[in-house]
């Protein structure tokens, strides 16, 4: 079973498909939706999203280091906006270390904290 899940940032639709399973960080902790799921409404927080997305009748994990933003959930569908989102492949792990050591804005050293999870130099 699955729910019509889309994920867009500002710059792009970063996915737009089925998903079995959505986890995100809301400023609460993790939410995960299932397909159903009853309305829901919350502020996301940096962190990494993670769902379990089927594309031609496979499923397989999609995860993305994403920054602050919103998640609304209704039994038909989920949608998460966010400011900014990478993938795994698109983090420079150095780059990001010092991005961390340099920053006093929260919200940018919640999204470098969470590109170092993703690629799991935490």
């Amino acid at each position: 079973m699955t729910v019509p899940f889309k994920l867009v940032s500002p710059a792009k639709l970063i996915f737009e498909g089925d998903a079995e399973l959505v986890i995100a960080v809301t400023t609460e902790g993790e939410e995960g939706i299932l397909p159903r799921h009853a309305p829901f409404l919350a502020a996301l927080k940096p962190g990494v999203l993670r769902a379990n997305i089927v594309e031609n009748g496979a499923s397989r994990r999609l995860e993305l280091a994403t920054g602050e933003g919103f998640m609304q959930a209704l039994p038909d569908r989920v949608t998460v906006l966010v400011d900014r989102a990478v993938a795994f492949e698109e983090v420079d792990v150095a780059q990001t270390r010092a991005e961390l050591a340099e920053t006093a804005d929260p919200a940018v050293a919640g999204f470098a904290r969470a590109k170092l999870q993703l690629t799991g130099h935490h």
